[in-house]
């Protein structure tokens, strides 16, 4: 810990030793006036990356930069005098605004002779789309900025109004563009403003942005650029203005579930909007809310295989189960401009989400669903501070509360049927509770060719708790019994109906546990412009975690460079490379919190249908005394290493048509030290898989980082507007990905030679094909489209009995390797039509309006695969028993001013 502390003081030391140089220098001769300012649209929203230049009255460029995130910029004038300060972002008429400078004041010669004492607020017009802008020659855009690198996924405020995003959900929407090679094990990243969160703390029309690989080796961020999402929300306006949706679906005008008796009964309302302005009490002062509330009426579908009856004889079940949801969120944020040098804002977010009959579907039976309930208050502060005229600081401290209830709806064991149903009850009653502080400072330094960006943050510094009441009732597998030459004896559902279980598990001893989750980073980078054509950002990470005894530190460096081959065309190559350390989860921590001691008492064994008595033994106390049953353990291993990822590339860009680029690129990736659970007190080979080596404990699980992964990935890519015509983004992708693990919660079927599961990685989808579009976006005649297909994922044969009696259930036939089966392919094609009227004789961009739209989401009506029997003995072993949505309609009304 002190050594985090010291290398944090060690990396902010040239701000602390540059901010005192800056207040003892006045006795030097003062510089000319820093020239700041912040880019809004038409609608007073913020336009982040504009592209800003201060052009001297000799034609050359003297300073350039770009908006920030929240659409400021700062830059020093080299001198006193007359310049015009050019303001250009694609998709906007770019603006030229000539001022004056004399010592420290900067005066708008444009609109105005009086002295701006505060920040110009520049507006930049929606450009005509009849305007054949030719963004290469016109502009003197840093095509090496590494955060301009086009091979990105971008969707802007007006993409979420004009694209088929299905309930407005724009983070699923964006999902689909994430790679899984580059999640860690607690999953993908998720930044909100720069921050890293667990959700998006405004609704849809309250967004400016959502980016996805931007700058993909920035030593900024702790995951690979294809590994995370950017959320950039819209700032607070100085003019009112309003967005409110509504949106509309029912079952009517839905097509039927392939896996359905009826079709199921649906109806989706959601209402979203935000507003922002002044407060008119309160001078320099503005405000943004947001609230999003969607009722769900929806129908889980069963489609599961049962005993058989007279009235079915097939024994195949399905059924439509209802399961509403309802979601409310929303936001309120007041930000004010302190002189000159200081902004700030601060935020109240809250969500409350419910749930019922939730779990439900496929091969699970209503009885095994839960109720569910969320919540969520998140409080945000953040400060903009410029320490000079070449030093920019930005710092946010957020404070989180979450609480998450599941209750059984009903309360007696759980029934597992391996390849046929789940029922009984979900056994899944649990509270988790989280009191989480996020801190982020970061400093932005200009200094002639450099871009120096160095900080340190801390996503993790939280208290968790959890009540369990998990499988306190207990949990019946059942499997078949085979012959010795592997054919079936009694299948799984003959084992059922005559009460002999596979195996039994159950949960006692303590509910109450609490334990703490604490990472903490720091990092330095340089963007180095070698010259007009040619940049180098090398930058260094430092990440921290308290739950390993040994080598918490990891040094992770990164590098990316840009070559511009043709300024012209706008023919960049770009590359990098870097190590990401991984980090280990909540998860994991509550298992080790509960099991390691063993404080929560958790007992698991397997039995030989064949050698029970004919009467059963269901309840399990006629054949077993439960007390006498030895509990699991769960174990970090000694000295475990951090695991982590080499991920390096290459691609090149070309602009294409008007203000559009196509990308080629290739990656590859390397996972070393990668996690995976083994059980080192199974049943040994010696024994016959019988018998444990140390016979006081039951299954001793130890997390090992001591598994690997590799693969590459080679993408075609398209960004940006070709012609008037047509505009959109997206990628093909070809990809191949091998390993030995599914990550921490897996285990190999056979626990004394886990190196053997060499195969398939879970995630590895061979094709992948993903693409937003608008067609003639601004005529009423407009079409939108999303398109998405990829391969299926791999997926494993078992046989659904336990030949190593692990307890664990995952052995495959002879000679069947892991992943050796690949799902049917996904499809989907959406469309939307929309339109918006003007409501009032002005027909300027930001009058009021009001938009009309229909869209269909899974046109083609595909039967998306969810969920796949992999149980060998099973009758309907290889068929889908889950489907994605079928064809569904979603109509729109949109209000704004």
């Amino acid at each position: 810990m002190l050594r985090f502390f010291a290398l944090v003081a060690l990396l902010l030391s040239p701000a602390l030793v540059l901010a005192r140089s800056s207040s003892t220098s006045a006795a030097k001769p003062a510089p000319a006036a820093t020239v700041q300012g912040v880019v809004a649209d038409p609608t007073g929203a913020i336009v982040p990356n504009a592209e800003v230049d201060l052009v001297d009255a000799d034609g050359s460029i003297a300073v350039t930069t770009k908006s920030d995130g929240v659409g400021n910029f700062l830059m020093a004038a080299p001198h006193e005098g007359s310049f015009t300060l050019v303001i250009s972002e694609p998709g906007f008429e770019t603006v030229h605004l000539p001022v004056t400078v004399h010592p420290n004041v900067v005066s708008a010669t444009a609109s105005a002779s009086h002295v701006m004492a505060a920040p110009l607020h520049i507006t930049l017009p929606i450009a005509s789309v009849a305007t054949n802008v030719r963004v290469n020659g016109d502009t003197d855009e840093d095509l090496t900025a590494s955060e301009d690198n086009r091979d990105s996924s971008v969707m802007t405020s007006s993409d979420l109004k004009a694209l088929p995003i299905f309930d407005n959900d724009y983070v699923t929407a964006m999902s689909s563009f994430l790679d899984d090679s580059a999640s860690a094990t607690g999953g993908s990243g998720l930044m909100v403003d720069g921050v890293e969160a667990n959700r998006s703390t405004v609704s849809a029309s309250a967004v400016q942005e959502v980016r996805i690989n931007q700058d993909p080796y920035s030593a900024q961020y702790y995951w690979p650029g294809r590994g995370q999402m950017e959320i950039i929300t819209k700032s607070a306006a100085d003019k009112y203005h309003g967005q409110f949706n509504f949106l509309f679906r029912d079952s009517a005008l839905n097509a039927q579930n392939a896996l359905a008796p009826s079709k199921p009964f649906e109806q989706r309302r959601v209402y979203e909007g935000s507003m922002t302005g002044p407060i008119f009490f309160a001078k320099k002062s503005s405000f943004l809310a947001s609230f999003n509330r969607a009722e769900e009426d929806l129908n889980s579908v069963v489609y599961a295989t049962v005993v058989p009856t007279p009235d079915n004889p097939s024994g195949i079940y399905q059924a439509n189960v209802p399961s509403p949801t309802r979601d409310t969120e929303f936001s309120v944020r007041a930000a004010h401009q302190f002189g000159e040098k200081y902004s700030a804002y601060a935020q109240y977010s809250y969500e409350e989400w419910t749930g019922q009959n939730q779990g439900v579907g496929g091969q699970a039976l209503a009885s095994a669903g839960y109720n569910s309930e969320y919540h969520e208050d998140d409080v945000v502060a953040h400060v903009d501070s410029t320490l000079s005229a070449v030093m920019l600081n930005q710092f946010s401290v957020v404070g989180e509360h979450d609480s998450n209830r599941h209750t059984n709806i009903y309360e007696v064991p759980k029934v597992s049927v391996g390849g046929y149903f789940v029922g009984g009850s979900a056994q899944g009653d649990y509270l988790s509770t989280e009191y989480n502080f996020r801190i982020t400072d970061m400093v932005t330094w200009t200094h002639g060719r450099h871009t120096i960006k160095y900080g340190a943050n801390v996503p993790h510094m939280s208290r968790r708790a959890f009540d369990d009441n998990t499988n306190a009732l207990g949990t019946y597998s059942f499997g078949p019994t085979l012959n010795a030459d592997g054919s079936v004896a009694q299948t799984a559902l003959e084992n059922f109906a005559n009460s002999l279980p596979s195996g039994f598990s159950q949960n006692t001893g303590d509910v109450h546990f609490i334990y703490h989750q604490q990472e903490m980073g720091a990092f330095i980078q340089d963007q180095f412009k070698v010259n007009a054509r040619f940049a180098v950002t090398p930058g260094l990470r430092y990440d921290w975690q308290n739950f390993l005894a040994d080598k918490r530190l990891g040094f992770a460096p990164r590098v990316s460079f840009a070559w511009v081959l043709d300024q012209d065309s706008k023919t960049v190559v770009r590359g990098g490379g870097g190590i990401y350390y991984d980090r280990f989860g909540s998860g994991p921590l509550l298992d080790l919190a509960r099991y390691e001691k063993p404080r929560r008492q958790a007992i698991q064994f397997s039995l030989n249908p064949a050698d029970l008595p004919a009467t059963g033994c269901v309840p399990i106390t006629a054949c077993i005394t439960i007390t006498a049953q030895p509990a699991n353990l769960a174990r970090l291993a000694p000295n475990a290493a951090i695991p982590y990822q080499m991920q390096y590339g290459l691609s090149i860009e070309r602009q294409l048509g008007e203000k559009a680029t196509g990308i080629i690129s290739a990656y590859q990736t390397r996972g070393i030290h990668e996690f995976r659970s083994v059980d080192i007190n199974a049943p040994t080979p010696e024994s016959g898989y019988t018998a444990r080596p140390d016979s006081s404990y039951g299954l001793i699980r130890q997390m090992q980082p001591y598994a690997f992964f590799e693969g590459s990935g080679f993408d075609v890519s398209y960004r940006g507007r070709l012609n008037k015509y047509f505009t959109g983004f997206g990628r093909y992708t070809w990809s191949h990905y091998e390993s030995n693990t599914g990550g921490i919660g897996w285990y190999p079927q056979n626990q004394y030679a886990p190196n053997d599961e060499w195969s398939n990685a879970s995630f590895d989808r061979r094709n992948r094909v993903g693409m937003y579009a608008m067609f003639n976006p601004k005529s009423i005649y407009n079409l939108a489209a999303g398109v998405f297909a990829n391969t299926g994922r791999p997926w494993t044969i078992t046989t659904g009995t336990d030949l190593y009696g692990d307890s664990l259930f995952n052995t495959r036939p002879d000679g069947v390797a892991r992943n050796s089966e690949t799902a049917p392919s996904y499809v989907d094609m959406d469309l939307r039509w929309g339109h918006d009227f003007a409501i009032t004789a002005n027909k300027d961009e930001d009058a009021p309006r009001v938009g009309l739209s229909a869209g269909a989401f899974n046109l083609l009506n595909h039967q998306n695969p969810s969920s796949i029997n992999t149980v060998e003995s099973s009758p309907t072993f290889a068929d889908v028993t889950a489907v994605g949505p079928p064809r569904r309609i979603q109509l729109g009304m949109r209000v704004e001013f």
